[in-house]
């Protein structure tokens, strides 16, 4: 596999892992600085808010410095503020080493994906999206099972230290093997009167913010399991910090097989068809789960497997979607990326620091805050199409 698509996806890995690892932590963290379970939810809290508030400016950077620079002084940062949230003892400190972390940690995302639409167009671009999602995909399963046996055998601190490392590693791959996709010439001005113009161009085409909220949608239909990790596996299901991996392998599954489907079938079937096929497994999982929890208990596997079904039918969406709202904008790719990556994280932020308290508990009212997810996702691919035809665009 090339060496671009590994520190591609390893960049994206390290947001999920971030979030995830110290989830088996959570009651250790309660416990060691005496704060209740919704104090504690704030540490994720925080970081979702630092990380989101950076989508906007990551991309916009990169277009102006280039995309290595941004990426190389990121990860310098996320091993420092890593390194700080293993060697505090004051809670406080704490949530603003997790707020460094997520000032920093986004800029993979981000900026790879404006690497991929730099060098690469149409399907191939897609194919490597796919392929990117695909090997992604693991973190989701690996992060909290990572955090599970080191919960074991170490203290919550080692959380923090096992992230560091894994920045350590990243680091030296990308100062060694990233290459700088952006020219010079290509390069645009950081004036901030540019920059506001820019961001009111992209935010304000409907097209463009339709799609944004399509994909960050979508991936909040399962997200909001993600954030309610250890309330659902915990609370709900009643297990134990080591079975995490009932919930987060069939994310995984989900991902991984959609990902290698997508990137088979991206070449031999039109878009639409693509697309609709998708739309199909979105629906079968949200409405599935929602009619499951509504006449029965839930027990496993089955309270699970809406989840694979509807991670395999986002995996479809998205190399289409993704490339669909990165070319409305072909000269601001990297703030095109931005924009699109806050939307993505607001949603994830709102569904933390909303959504979550509102769901705790019950495993009905996380299958209700999925199919929402999925009815504002539909709606929102609705308005992209109406807005396509207005302007006479094709299918």
């Amino acid at each position: 596999m090339p060496i671009l698509t590994i520190i591609l996806a390893g960049l994206a890995m390290l947001g999920p892992f971030t979030t995830d690892t110290y989830f088996p932590f959570f009651p250790d963290i309660q416990t060691h600085f005496a704060i209740s379970q919704a104090a504690a939810q704030q540490s994720l809290s925080v970081y979702l808010f630092s990380f989101t508030l950076m989508m906007l400016f990551h991309g916009a950077i990169s277009d102006s410095v280039g995309r290595k620079p941004v990426i190389i002084i990121s990860l310098v940062g996320f091993v420092i503020t890593s390194c700080g949230c293993a060697m505090t003892d004051s809670y406080a400190l704490l949530l603003a080493m997790r707020a460094g972390q997520g000032f920093f940690v986004g800029a993979g995302t981000v900026v790879g994906q404006a690497i991929i639409r730099d060098q690469f167009d149409g399907i191939e671009a897609q194919k490597l999206i796919s392929k990117v999602t695909m090997l992604f995909g693991l973190s989701p399963a690996i992060a909290p099972m990572a955090g599970g046996w080191l919960q074991l055998y170490f203290p919550w601190p080692s959380a923090f230290v096992f992230l560091a490392l894994l920045g350590v590693m990243l680091l030296v791959l990308c100062v060694s093997r990233l290459p700088e996709t952006l020219p010079v010439g290509q390069r645009r001005s950081f004036h901030p009167a540019s920059l506001l113009r820019n961001y009111f161009a992209i935010a304000s085409d409907v097209r463009f913010m339709a799609l944004s909220i399509c994909i960050g949608t979508g991936f909040g239909g399962f997200l909001v399991y993600v954030a309610g990790a250890p309330d659902f596996v915990l609370h709900v299901m009643h297990l134990s910090e080591q079975q995490f991996g009932w919930l987060f392998i069939p994310i995984v599954i989900g991902l991984i097989a959609g990902s290698a489907m997508a990137g088979r079938l991206v070449s031999r079937l039109h878009g639409s068809t693509m697309i609709a096929i998708a739309y199909g497994l979105l629906a079968i999982a949200s409405i599935g789960n929602l009619i499951y929890n509504l006449t029965s208990s839930p027990e496993l596997p089955y309270a699970v497997i809406p989840i694979l079904v509807y991670t395999l039918g986002l995996t479809m969406l998205l190399p289409g979607a993704l490339t669909l709202a990165l070319d409305i904008f072909p000269e601001k790719k990297g703030m095109a990326a931005s924009v699109q990556g806050f939307v993505q994280s607001i949603i994830f932020t709102l569904i933390s620091a909303f959504t979550i308290p509102l769901v705790l508990g019950s495993a009905l009212h996380y299958a209700v805050a999925m199919s929402s997810m999925f009815g504002i996702n539909l709606a929102a691919w609705c308005l992209y199409k109406f807005c396509g035809r207005r302007k006479g665009m094709p299918d």
